[in-house]
């Protein structure tokens, strides 16, 4: 038997509002040392964002899922590249339209 609070999570969960509280996370793309040859690469270090927050949108490295930009604006992850303090792959924005 479900406890009270368990019924309630689960309620919620199908209510409207919680669907428009979940900030939308995105994939980066992967790029070779060579495709971001000439580019302007931001170092993440592990465990801190390299950008946080003015918006809702999260950017995951595209290699091991790390949160390389936390809740920001579309605008401020379009043409970013950066590369993963965690795992070293180089990422760049997935391009996606709203």
């Amino acid at each position: 038997m479900k406890s009270a609070a368990d019924w309630w999570k689960q309620f919620a969960s199908h209510l409207p509002f919680q669907k428009a509280l979940r900030m939308p996370q995105f994939d980066m793309i992967l790029l070779t040392p060579r495709e971001a040859e000439g580019a302007n690469v931001l170092e993440h270090t592990a465990g801190t964002p390299v950008r946080e927050g003015g918006g809702d949108e999260t950017y995951r490295c595209g290699g091991c899922k790390t949160k390389l930009l936390i809740n920001v604006a579309h605008h401020d992850a379009h043409g970013v590249v950066v590369k993963c303090g965690k795992c070293g792959k180089i990422n760049t924005e997935p391009h996606h339209h709203h």
